[in-house]
């Protein structure tokens, strides 16, 4: 087999994997999380399940029925700073919805998405406007701010990324196990 032969083959294949990647499904985040579930259908979804989880003291709810977290203590890994209310945090996912999206998660089933979206092993309470700030970025893109936590934070995204067989290019890889202490 010649060079060329070698050459031409090469550059189909990239041409066929970009265009598949190019006619993916946009990215609709209610495909992945339309809303926080209630699985113990116990009237605490997701987010006020570890909300309580979380919280250094006892929390306080915003009504009798105990469904919705009002105070508690919560120490965000991001920035190390302490909250009180439960309205200063967000549920963040550590690999993004989106990020996955556009590394293989494109091609999954809604429940896959859904399972992703609520894996708490994916989740963590951060000051909301810390994980606005930080969108839709990987560690390539994007690091907390409080420094002891930034490998923590890689490992934990390695780990997820490998668990649902998420593609990494060869130069996100490199970088994330830089970053993650595994040179």
């Amino acid at each position: 087999m010649s060079v060329r032969s070698i050459s031409k083959q090469f550059t189909v294949i990239c041409f066929l994997f970009f265009s598949v990647t190019a006619l993916a499904a946009p990215y609709e985040r209610a495909e992945w999380l339309p809303r926080w579930s209630d699985f113990d259908s116990d009237c605490q979804d997701t987010r006020h399940e570890l909300l309580i989880r979380f919280s250094l003291s006892p929390v306080t709810y915003t009504r009798s029925n105990g469904c919705k977290v009002d105070t508690g203590l919560w120490l965000d890994p991001y920035t190390g700073n302490f909250y009180s209310k439960a309205s200063d945090l967000d549920v963040e996912h550590i690999v993004p919805l989106k990020w996955a999206h556009d590394h293989g998660g494109a091609a999954w089933s809604r429940e896959k998405k859904r399972r992703f979206a609520e894996d708490t092993e994916n989740l963590w309470l951060v000051d909301d406007g810390r994980n606005q700030s930080k969108g839709h970025k990987g560690p390539d893109e994007w690091m907390p701010p409080y420094e002891p936590v930034g490998k923590i934070y890689v490992q934990r995204f390695i780990s997820i990324v490998e668990k649902y067989g998420l593609r990494l290019s060869i130069a996100e890889s490199k970088q994330l196990r830089a970053l993650a202490g595994d040179s």
